[in-house]
């Protein structure tokens, strides 16, 4: 598996040229993010569709 670095590099490198330093610092952060939500899935940190449905139902209470 390649490193984060190499991942980050090989992101920015398939950007087109004209990317903006925004559009580099998006793409990243969208990366991370789903790293993170794949990495959740994989250690079972996640919960129901049934818990959010209720999660949601409370702010709206508020």
């Amino acid at each position: 598996m390649p490193s984060t670095k190499q991942r980050a590099l090989d992101l920015i490198e398939n950007l087109p040229d004209d990317s903006s330093f925004d559009d580099i610092m998006e793409e990243l952060f969208f990366s991370k993010k789903v790293q993170e939500g794949l990495s959740d899935l994989d250690s079972n940190k996640t919960i129901s569709h049934k818990q959010v449905l209720e999660e949601i139902t409370k702010w709206r209470k508020r």
